[in-house]
Protein backbone atom coordinates (compact mmCIF):
# COMPACT_ATOMS: atom_id res chain seq x y z
CA UNK A 1 0.00 0.00 0.00
CA UNK A 2 1.08 3.54 -0.31
CA UNK A 3 0.74 6.21 2.98
CA UNK A 4 0.95 9.42 3.44
CA UNK A 5 2.02 10.18 7.00
CA UNK A 6 2.31 13.34 8.17
CA UNK A 7 4.33 14.22 11.31
CA UNK A 8 6.96 16.65 12.52
CA UNK A 9 10.52 15.37 12.25
CA UNK A 10 12.16 17.81 14.71
CA UNK A 11 15.03 15.51 16.22
CA UNK A 12 13.40 16.89 19.53
CA UNK A 13 10.24 15.50 19.19
CA UNK A 14 9.32 11.85 20.40
CA UNK A 15 6.38 11.78 17.87
CA UNK A 16 9.03 11.33 15.12
CA UNK A 17 10.85 9.38 16.82
CA UNK A 18 8.38 6.79 16.91
CA UNK A 19 7.56 7.60 13.60
CA UNK A 20 10.71 7.24 12.00
CA UNK A 21 10.52 3.56 13.49
CA UNK A 22 7.34 3.34 12.26
CA UNK A 23 8.09 4.19 8.76
CA UNK A 24 11.20 2.02 8.88
CA UNK A 25 9.23 -0.99 9.41
CA UNK A 26 6.44 0.28 6.84
CA UNK A 27 8.91 0.34 4.54
CA UNK A 28 11.08 -3.25 5.36
CA UNK A 29 7.05 -4.75 4.59
CA UNK A 30 7.39 -3.29 1.49
CA UNK A 31 5.15 -0.50 1.62
CA UNK A 32 5.43 2.79 -0.07
CA UNK A 33 5.57 5.77 2.26
CA UNK A 34 5.85 10.07 2.15
CA UNK A 35 6.87 11.26 4.75
CA UNK A 36 4.62 15.35 5.33
CA UNK A 37 6.90 17.72 7.72
CA UNK A 38 4.26 19.35 10.06
CA UNK A 39 5.99 21.92 12.48
CA UNK A 40 5.33 25.55 12.07
CA UNK A 41 8.06 27.49 9.69
CA UNK A 42 9.61 29.22 12.71
CA UNK A 43 10.49 26.14 14.52
CA UNK A 44 14.15 26.11 14.89
CA UNK A 45 15.23 22.66 12.82
CA UNK A 46 19.03 22.15 13.22
CA UNK A 47 18.56 18.30 13.16
CA UNK A 48 15.57 16.15 11.75
CA UNK A 49 15.17 12.57 12.29
CA UNK A 50 16.18 10.13 9.39
CA UNK A 51 12.93 8.22 7.59
CA UNK A 52 14.58 6.79 5.21
CA UNK A 53 11.86 8.10 2.15
CA UNK A 54 10.32 10.98 0.27
CA UNK A 55 10.14 13.95 2.83
CA UNK A 56 7.61 17.17 1.90
CA UNK A 57 7.07 20.44 4.02
CA UNK A 58 3.79 20.92 4.48
CA UNK A 59 3.17 23.97 3.28
CA UNK A 60 4.71 23.00 -0.73
CA UNK A 61 1.08 22.22 -1.37
CA UNK A 62 1.81 20.96 -5.20
CA UNK A 63 3.68 17.77 -3.85
CA UNK A 64 1.69 17.61 -0.70
CA UNK A 65 -1.22 17.01 -3.39
CA UNK A 66 0.94 14.42 -5.36
CA UNK A 67 1.60 12.40 -2.79
CA UNK A 68 -1.66 12.47 -1.78
CA UNK A 69 -3.45 12.05 -4.59
CA UNK A 70 -1.09 9.12 -5.42
CA UNK A 71 -1.43 7.40 -1.84
CA UNK A 72 -4.27 5.10 -0.58
CA UNK A 73 -4.60 7.05 2.65
CA UNK A 74 -3.32 9.62 5.04
CA UNK A 75 -2.12 9.22 8.56
CA UNK A 76 -1.95 12.39 10.81
CA UNK A 77 0.81 11.65 14.15
CA UNK A 78 -1.56 14.25 16.38
CA UNK A 79 -0.45 15.35 19.88
CA UNK A 80 -0.68 18.78 21.85
CA UNK A 81 1.48 20.46 20.69
CA UNK A 82 0.79 23.38 17.84
CA UNK A 83 4.34 23.85 16.71
CA UNK A 84 4.86 20.66 15.97
CA UNK A 85 1.59 19.86 14.46
CA UNK A 86 0.45 22.87 12.49
CA UNK A 87 0.61 21.08 9.19
CA UNK A 88 -1.29 18.05 10.23
CA UNK A 89 -4.25 20.43 11.43
CA UNK A 90 -4.35 22.09 8.22
CA UNK A 91 -4.16 19.45 6.35
CA UNK A 92 -6.78 17.04 7.79
CA UNK A 93 -9.75 19.06 7.40
CA UNK A 94 -9.16 19.14 3.98
CA UNK A 95 -8.04 15.49 3.43
CA UNK A 96 -9.35 13.17 6.33
CA UNK A 97 -7.34 10.08 7.50
CA UNK A 98 -5.67 7.69 9.99
CA UNK A 99 -5.16 9.81 13.25
CA UNK A 100 -2.67 8.46 15.63
CA UNK A 101 -3.96 9.95 18.99
CA UNK A 102 -0.59 10.32 21.59
CA UNK A 103 -2.68 12.57 24.27
CA UNK A 104 -6.05 12.95 24.83
CA UNK A 105 -5.85 16.51 25.77
CA UNK A 106 -5.78 18.50 22.82
CA UNK A 107 -5.75 22.12 24.49
CA UNK A 108 -2.57 23.73 24.03
CA UNK A 109 -2.92 22.26 20.43
CA UNK A 110 -6.18 23.89 20.00
CA UNK A 111 -5.33 27.23 21.82
CA UNK A 112 -2.42 27.55 18.77
CA UNK A 113 -4.54 26.95 15.96
CA UNK A 114 -7.33 29.07 17.61
CA UNK A 115 -5.31 32.30 17.51
CA UNK A 116 -6.15 33.40 13.97
CA UNK A 117 -9.15 31.42 13.81
CA UNK A 118 -10.86 32.79 16.98
CA UNK A 119 -14.84 32.94 15.85
CA UNK A 120 -14.30 28.96 14.09
CA UNK A 121 -12.81 27.82 17.65
CA UNK A 122 -15.49 29.62 20.00
CA UNK A 123 -18.55 27.43 17.29
CA UNK A 124 -16.39 24.18 17.46
CA UNK A 125 -16.53 24.37 21.49
CA UNK A 126 -20.44 25.64 21.87
CA UNK A 127 -20.73 22.57 19.96
CA UNK A 128 -18.81 19.85 22.17
CA UNK A 129 -19.28 21.46 25.16
CA UNK A 130 -21.93 24.33 25.16
CA UNK A 131 -22.23 27.95 25.45
CA UNK A 132 -20.64 28.65 28.70
CA UNK A 133 -17.60 26.88 28.22
CA UNK A 134 -16.99 28.30 24.75
CA UNK A 135 -17.39 32.20 26.58
CA UNK A 136 -15.18 31.19 29.53
CA UNK A 137 -12.37 29.08 27.73
CA UNK A 138 -10.36 32.38 25.68
CA UNK A 139 -10.63 34.29 29.49
CA UNK A 140 -8.09 31.71 30.99
CA UNK A 141 -4.80 33.22 30.90
CA UNK A 142 -2.78 31.18 33.53
CA UNK A 143 -1.11 27.88 32.57
CA UNK A 144 -1.59 25.69 35.32
CA UNK A 145 -5.67 26.96 35.90
CA UNK A 146 -6.19 26.23 31.76
CA UNK A 147 -4.97 22.49 32.52
CA UNK A 148 -7.28 22.20 35.51
CA UNK A 149 -10.09 24.00 34.53
CA UNK A 150 -10.17 22.61 30.38
CA UNK A 151 -9.02 19.13 30.98
CA UNK A 152 -12.07 17.26 32.24
CA UNK A 153 -14.00 20.10 30.78
CA UNK A 154 -13.21 20.85 27.26
CA UNK A 155 -10.05 18.72 26.11
CA UNK A 156 -10.73 19.03 22.27
CA UNK A 157 -10.47 15.32 21.99
CA UNK A 158 -13.44 14.99 20.20
CA UNK A 159 -12.65 18.14 18.01
CA UNK A 160 -9.78 15.96 16.09
CA UNK A 161 -11.52 12.39 16.30
CA UNK A 162 -14.25 14.22 14.69
CA UNK A 163 -11.78 15.12 12.05
CA UNK A 164 -10.75 11.45 11.38
CA UNK A 165 -11.78 8.39 9.48
CA UNK A 166 -10.12 5.75 12.64
CA UNK A 167 -8.06 6.78 15.14
CA UNK A 168 -5.31 4.58 16.39
CA UNK A 169 -4.41 5.69 20.04
CA UNK A 170 -2.28 3.85 22.80
CA UNK A 171 -4.45 3.22 25.60
CA UNK A 172 -8.29 3.30 26.62
CA UNK A 173 -8.57 5.31 29.61
CA UNK A 174 -9.49 8.25 27.43
CA UNK A 175 -11.07 6.47 24.40
CA UNK A 176 -14.65 7.39 25.24
CA UNK A 177 -14.13 10.89 23.54
CA UNK A 178 -12.63 9.42 20.94
CA UNK A 179 -15.71 6.88 20.30
CA UNK A 180 -17.96 9.94 20.74
CA UNK A 181 -16.77 11.61 17.46
CA UNK A 182 -14.80 9.67 15.94
CA UNK A 183 -17.41 8.12 12.58
CA UNK A 184 -15.07 5.09 12.32
CA UNK A 185 -12.94 2.49 14.31
CA UNK A 186 -10.96 3.10 17.16
CA UNK A 187 -7.67 0.68 17.57
CA UNK A 188 -5.74 0.62 21.12
CA UNK A 189 -2.38 -0.57 20.20
CA UNK A 190 0.98 -0.05 22.24
CA UNK A 191 3.16 3.22 21.42
CA UNK A 192 6.15 1.78 19.39
CA UNK A 193 9.83 2.73 20.77
CA UNK A 194 13.26 2.33 21.49
CA UNK A 195 16.25 2.78 24.01
CA UNK A 196 18.70 2.93 21.65
CA UNK A 197 21.56 4.01 24.15
CA UNK A 198 20.31 0.82 26.24
CA UNK A 199 23.61 -1.50 26.26
CA UNK A 200 23.02 -3.05 29.29
CA UNK A 201 26.19 -2.26 30.90
CA UNK A 202 24.70 0.53 33.27
CA UNK A 203 27.21 2.60 35.18
CA UNK A 204 26.62 2.39 39.25
CA UNK A 205 27.95 4.30 41.43
CA UNK A 206 28.97 3.07 45.40
CA UNK A 207 25.99 3.38 47.81
CA UNK A 208 23.60 5.90 46.96
CA UNK A 209 20.53 4.82 45.34
CA UNK A 210 20.38 7.29 41.76
CA UNK A 211 16.48 8.44 41.44
CA UNK A 212 16.18 10.25 37.99
CA UNK A 213 13.68 12.40 36.83
CA UNK A 214 13.87 13.42 32.43
CA UNK A 215 11.95 15.88 30.76
CA UNK A 216 11.08 19.20 30.79
CA UNK A 217 11.05 20.44 34.46
CA UNK A 218 6.90 21.33 34.91
CA UNK A 219 4.44 21.00 38.30
CA UNK A 220 2.95 17.21 36.32
CA UNK A 221 6.22 16.05 37.13
CA UNK A 222 5.88 16.05 40.82
CA UNK A 223 10.01 16.64 41.71
CA UNK A 224 8.59 18.49 44.77
CA UNK A 225 6.52 15.34 46.31
CA UNK A 226 10.08 13.44 45.34
CA UNK A 227 12.10 15.89 47.55
CA UNK A 228 9.37 16.20 50.08
CA UNK A 229 9.57 12.31 50.37
CA UNK A 230 13.42 12.00 50.57
CA UNK A 231 13.41 14.94 53.43
CA UNK A 232 11.07 12.84 55.28
CA UNK A 233 13.51 10.04 56.02
CA UNK A 234 16.86 10.55 57.66
CA UNK A 235 18.27 6.99 56.35
CA UNK A 236 17.25 8.76 52.12
CA UNK A 237 18.38 12.05 52.98
CA UNK A 238 21.87 10.08 53.47
CA UNK A 239 21.56 7.92 51.08
CA UNK A 240 19.55 9.07 47.55
CA UNK A 241 20.88 11.33 44.85
CA UNK A 242 17.93 12.70 42.70
CA UNK A 243 18.79 14.34 39.34
CA UNK A 244 16.98 16.32 37.06
CA UNK A 245 17.93 16.65 33.41
CA UNK A 246 15.63 18.43 31.33
CA UNK A 247 14.70 22.02 30.50
CA UNK A 248 13.92 24.10 33.82
CA UNK A 249 13.12 27.55 33.72
CA UNK A 250 15.11 29.67 36.24
CA UNK A 251 12.66 30.55 38.57
CA UNK A 252 11.89 26.58 38.82
CA UNK A 253 15.60 25.81 39.37
CA UNK A 254 15.85 28.42 42.22
CA UNK A 255 12.65 27.41 43.76
CA UNK A 256 13.71 23.20 43.84
CA UNK A 257 17.60 24.02 44.85
CA UNK A 258 16.23 26.20 47.86
CA UNK A 259 13.42 23.62 48.68
CA UNK A 260 16.09 20.59 48.53
CA UNK A 261 18.96 22.61 50.91
CA UNK A 262 16.31 23.64 53.64
CA UNK A 263 15.84 20.23 53.61
CA UNK A 264 19.31 18.52 53.29
CA UNK A 265 18.59 16.53 49.70
CA UNK A 266 20.86 16.10 47.80
CA UNK A 267 19.05 18.01 44.54
CA UNK A 268 21.31 17.77 40.80
CA UNK A 269 19.96 20.02 38.25
CA UNK A 270 21.46 18.86 34.55
CA UNK A 271 18.84 21.02 32.75
CA UNK A 272 18.98 20.09 28.64
CA UNK A 273 21.64 17.69 27.52
CA UNK A 274 22.72 16.25 24.39
CA UNK A 275 21.21 12.65 23.59
CA UNK A 276 24.58 10.78 24.76
CA UNK A 277 24.69 12.34 28.19
CA UNK A 278 20.98 11.91 28.59
CA UNK A 279 21.47 8.62 27.47
CA UNK A 280 24.38 8.11 30.07
CA UNK A 281 22.46 9.62 32.68
CA UNK A 282 20.06 7.20 32.39
CA UNK A 283 22.39 3.98 32.52
CA UNK A 284 23.74 5.55 35.46
CA UNK A 285 20.26 5.81 37.05
CA UNK A 286 19.15 3.20 39.19
CA UNK A 287 15.45 4.76 39.66
CA UNK A 288 13.63 7.02 37.19
CA UNK A 289 10.43 8.95 38.55
CA UNK A 290 8.13 8.93 35.74
CA UNK A 291 4.78 10.92 37.95
CA UNK A 292 2.50 12.41 36.42
CA UNK A 293 -0.07 14.86 37.66
CA UNK A 294 -2.58 15.60 36.02
CA UNK A 295 -1.80 12.60 33.38
CA UNK A 296 -3.01 13.84 29.93
CA UNK A 297 -0.95 11.48 27.80
CA UNK A 298 -2.29 8.27 25.48
CA UNK A 299 1.09 6.89 26.50
CA UNK A 300 4.52 8.00 27.83
CA UNK A 301 7.54 7.64 25.92
CA UNK A 302 9.86 8.59 29.36
CA UNK A 303 7.96 5.75 31.17
CA UNK A 304 8.40 3.10 28.09
CA UNK A 305 11.97 4.33 27.48
CA UNK A 306 12.60 3.69 31.23
CA UNK A 307 11.37 -0.09 30.90
CA UNK A 308 13.44 -0.27 28.06
CA UNK A 309 16.29 0.77 29.87
CA UNK A 310 15.84 -1.74 32.14
CA UNK A 311 14.77 0.38 35.11
CA UNK A 312 13.00 0.53 38.22
CA UNK A 313 10.19 3.07 37.01
CA UNK A 314 7.63 4.99 39.64
CA UNK A 315 4.83 6.28 38.39
CA UNK A 316 1.18 7.15 39.15
CA UNK A 317 -1.54 5.39 39.56
CA UNK A 318 -3.45 7.10 36.65
CA UNK A 319 -3.97 7.05 32.96
CA UNK A 320 -1.54 5.42 30.53
CA UNK A 321 0.59 4.57 33.71
CA UNK A 322 -2.04 2.24 35.02
CA UNK A 323 -2.80 0.45 32.56
CA UNK A 324 1.12 -1.14 33.06
CA UNK A 325 0.64 -4.04 34.60
CA UNK A 326 1.26 -3.80 38.69
CA UNK A 327 4.59 -6.61 38.79
CA UNK A 328 6.91 -4.23 35.75
CA UNK A 329 6.50 -0.88 37.49
CA UNK A 330 5.80 0.85 41.20
CA UNK A 331 2.54 2.52 40.93
CA UNK A 332 1.63 5.36 43.88
CA UNK A 333 -1.62 7.07 44.48
CA UNK A 334 -2.06 10.77 43.49
CA UNK A 335 -3.69 11.51 46.85
CA UNK A 336 -0.97 9.68 48.88
CA UNK A 337 2.43 11.31 46.78
CA UNK A 338 4.75 12.05 49.22
CA UNK A 339 4.26 8.82 51.92
CA UNK A 340 3.84 6.56 48.55
CA UNK A 341 7.08 8.06 47.26
CA UNK A 342 9.22 7.47 50.77
CA UNK A 343 7.93 4.21 50.91
CA UNK A 344 8.74 2.98 47.65
CA UNK A 345 12.57 4.46 48.40
CA UNK A 346 13.39 2.79 51.68
CA UNK A 347 12.08 -0.53 50.36
CA UNK A 348 14.47 0.06 47.09
CA UNK A 349 17.37 1.49 49.31
CA UNK A 350 16.74 -1.34 51.48
CA UNK A 351 16.83 -4.25 49.12
CA UNK A 352 19.05 -3.14 46.45
CA UNK A 353 18.73 -6.72 44.48
CA UNK A 354 14.88 -5.75 43.74
CA UNK A 355 16.10 -2.81 42.08
CA UNK A 356 17.45 -4.71 39.40
CA UNK A 357 14.80 -7.72 39.25
CA UNK A 358 12.34 -5.22 38.54
CA UNK A 359 13.99 -3.51 35.96
CA UNK A 360 15.39 -6.71 34.06
CA UNK A 361 11.60 -7.92 33.74
CA UNK A 362 10.09 -4.69 32.98
CA UNK A 363 12.48 -4.68 29.98
CA UNK A 364 11.83 -8.08 28.95
CA UNK A 365 8.27 -7.24 28.98
CA UNK A 366 8.71 -3.83 27.05
CA UNK A 367 11.09 -5.44 24.15
CA UNK A 368 7.99 -7.68 23.53
CA UNK A 369 5.12 -5.07 24.07
CA UNK A 370 6.23 -1.41 22.43
CA UNK A 371 7.37 -2.52 18.99
CA UNK A 372 7.52 -0.68 15.46
CA UNK A 373 6.29 -4.09 14.38
CA UNK A 374 3.08 -4.10 16.37
CA UNK A 375 2.47 -0.48 15.41
CA UNK A 376 3.21 -1.24 11.43
CA UNK A 377 0.87 -4.35 11.51
CA UNK A 378 -1.71 -2.10 13.65
CA UNK A 379 -1.56 0.70 10.35
CA UNK A 380 -1.95 -2.37 8.07
CA UNK A 381 -4.80 -3.75 9.58
CA UNK A 382 -6.62 0.44 9.73
CA UNK A 383 -6.04 1.44 6.21
CA UNK A 384 -8.82 -0.50 5.09
CA UNK A 385 -11.32 0.62 8.09
CA UNK A 386 -10.20 4.27 7.49
CA UNK A 387 -11.39 3.77 3.56
CA UNK A 388 -14.65 2.16 4.73
CA UNK A 389 -15.31 4.99 7.00
CA UNK A 390 -15.27 7.26 4.21
CA UNK A 391 -18.53 6.34 3.18
CA UNK A 392 -20.16 7.80 6.14
CA UNK A 393 -18.31 11.31 5.79
CA UNK A 394 -19.29 11.31 1.95
CA UNK A 395 -22.88 10.37 3.37
CA UNK A 396 -22.67 13.50 5.96
CA UNK A 397 -20.93 15.70 2.98
CA UNK A 398 -23.84 14.59 0.54
CA UNK A 399 -26.60 15.60 3.38
CA UNK A 400 -24.82 18.65 4.75
CA UNK A 401 -25.29 19.99 1.05
CA UNK A 402 -28.81 19.13 1.22
CA UNK A 403 -29.64 20.88 4.07
CA UNK A 404 -27.96 23.87 2.88
CA UNK A 405 -29.81 23.87 0.39
CA UNK A 406 -32.87 24.02 2.48
CA UNK A 407 -30.76 27.15 4.38
CA UNK A 408 -30.21 24.60 7.78
CA UNK A 409 -26.95 24.74 9.29
CA UNK A 410 -24.92 21.67 8.36
CA UNK A 411 -23.09 21.71 11.49
CA UNK A 412 -26.18 19.54 12.84
CA UNK A 413 -24.96 17.27 10.85
CA UNK A 414 -21.59 16.75 13.62
CA UNK A 415 -24.30 16.05 16.46
CA UNK A 416 -24.03 12.22 17.86
CA UNK A 417 -27.78 12.20 17.35
CA UNK A 418 -27.52 12.51 13.59
CA UNK A 419 -24.07 10.65 13.30
CA UNK A 420 -24.96 7.67 15.57
CA UNK A 421 -27.64 6.71 12.80
CA UNK A 422 -24.99 6.92 10.02
CA UNK A 423 -23.27 4.24 11.75
CA UNK A 424 -24.96 1.68 10.18
CA UNK A 425 -22.38 2.03 7.16
CA UNK A 426 -19.54 1.13 9.60
CA UNK A 427 -19.03 -0.08 13.67
CA UNK A 428 -17.44 2.00 15.80
CA UNK A 429 -15.58 -0.02 18.20
CA UNK A 430 -12.74 -0.14 19.88
CA UNK A 431 -10.42 -2.68 18.18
Amino acid sequence: MKVVIFTPAVKTSAIGRMTRLVVHQLLARQHEVVVIRTESQHVQISESHDFNCTVVPWTNDEQVEHAINDADCCVYQIGNSFEFHEGAIAWIGKVPGIVCLHDFFLGHLFFGWAQSRRSEAVQILEQWYGKTVAEEYFQIHDGATFINKTRTEAPLTEWISSMATCVITHSNWGCDRVMAACPGPVFVTPLAYDAPGATGADIRSQGKLNVLTIGHVNPNKRVESCILAIADSPALRANVRYRLVGAILPETEKRLTELANDNGVELIISNEVDDATLSEAIREADVISCLRWPSLEAASASAIEAMLYGKATIVTDTGFYSELPDQYVLKISADNEVEDLKRIFLQLHNQPSSVDHLGKEARKWAEGTFTAENYALKIEQAVPAALRAKVILSAVDHFSKIFERWSVNPELLSTPDILQPLNLFNTNTIV
